[in-house]
């Protein structure tokens, strides 16, 4: 009688689990043509900062002239506001608002990066955000918490030097109106032998911050961490647990422990969040450069089990030197349904004068 309780009270777990798996279906597309950005930004990404107003963040960023040809320097990383997007009958490209202080970067490169721009000796420091803020406290008067984990990256053109650690920066905004400021809070908060736990994605569920990082092996690894006291602060490294061999553990996985990866998972630049809809959490990426091919892969807890990823959608491609790339998905501007989704993508087509321009095409998935 036992065993067969045993074994009963497994099936049921299974099928639970097999329950809440889910195979998202598009209904429809909808095309907002491309973000009406001032600047000539690459790889954006977005956060819900107040009520009806999202951040973007954004990677390598230029001023554009008169006769629309980017102008040098490029910083390394800028931010804007817009409201939320227009509805499907009546879709119309979003506004980026103007940089109020461009040539400053939005998240400053720390004292050993060559500030300001992390130029020095023909290489280059970049602080290339791959996905927004994570927000952890909100009031009704605008002010904001929130977290960023950046990648310390060195580079000779592409090629990289080293990659030192993992700093963790707070966003804040004291009230509504102007962009918010973000500082280093805590240097190398993860080192160079651990995972860059929360600069691949992150996802907030149930009090928990559930933090995404790349493994040696381009996939996934988890942590979490309860957020603490009123603001939610995220910077106490005692609060965080990680997903190891299966289970949580306090104990701080090495990078190249292969217990960390989450199966069906990937590092490419993608988004994670939470479906109401389906009651799972959700990742949304990319395949690879040059295509803007679109996956999506579901799981009924942050750690998994990850379904496969599958193909949902297909954008065009820029006729520029860079076709497509940077894949990522924007619940910062829905209504927290699950009803429907965002995506953007990257791709480049060439300025008057030659160079490439970055274009940011918007489209709204609505899901059956």
């Amino acid at each position: 009688m036992v065993v067969f309780m045993l074994q009963y009270a497994a099936a049921t777990l299974l099928f639970c689990a097999t329950a809440r798996a889910v195979t998202p279906i598009v209904a429809s597309t909808t095309s907002y043509g491309s973000l009406n950005d001032p600047l000539n930004r690459d790889s954006c990404s977005s956060s819900l900062w107040t009520n009806n107003v999202v951040l973007w963040v954004c990677r390598d960023s230029q001023i554009i002239d008169a006769n629309g040809n980017p102008e040098d320097p490029s910083i390394a990383n800028t931010a804007s506001f817009s409201s939320l997007p227009s509805a499907p009958h009546n879709p119309k490209p979003l506004v980026l608002s103007p940089s109020e202080t461009f040539g400053t970067l939005f998240y400053p490169l720390e004292a050993d990066e060559c500030p300001p721009l992390g130029l020095c000796n023909g290489t280059r420091w970049v602080g290339w955000p791959d996905t927004g803020p994570v927000v952890t406290f909100r009031d009704l008067n605008g002010a904001v918490n929130a977290y960023a984990f950046m990648t310390r990256q060195h580079l000779s053109g592409l090629d990289v030097i080293e990659t030192p650690g993992y700093s963790l920066y707070r966003v804040v905004s004291e009230h509504a109106g102007p962009l918010p400021t973000a500082k280093v809070e805590i240097s190398k908060f993860w080192s160079g032998t651990q995972i860059g736990y929360g600069t691949a994605a992150s996802v907030l569920h149930n009090g928990f911050a559930y933090l995404y990082g790349a493994t040696p092996n381009r996939q996934l690894a988890v942590a979490r961490a309860k957020l603490k006291g009123l603001f939610g602060s995220l910077e106490d490294k005692s609060i965080y647990e990680y997903y190891v061999n299966g289970s949580w553990t306090k104990t701080t996985p090495l990078y190249n422990d292969t217990t960390i990866v989450l199966p069906n998972t990937s590092s490419k630049q993608g988004t994670m969040y939470w479906s109401p809809k389906w009651q799972s959490y959700v990742w949304i990426g990319g395949d690879s450069f040059p295509d803007a091919n679109f996956l999506i892969s579901t799981a009924p807890k942050p750690e998994g089990p990850w379904s496969a990823p599958q193909q949902f959608y297909s954008g065009a491609v820029g006729n520029g030197s860079l076709p497509a790339y940077s894949a990522v998905a924007h619940p910062s501007l829905t209504d927290g349904t699950g009803d429907y989704i965002f995506i953007t993508w990257t791709r480049t087509r060439p300025a008057p004068s030659g160079e490439d321009l970055y274009d940011t095409p918007l489209v709204r998935v609505d899901w059956k």
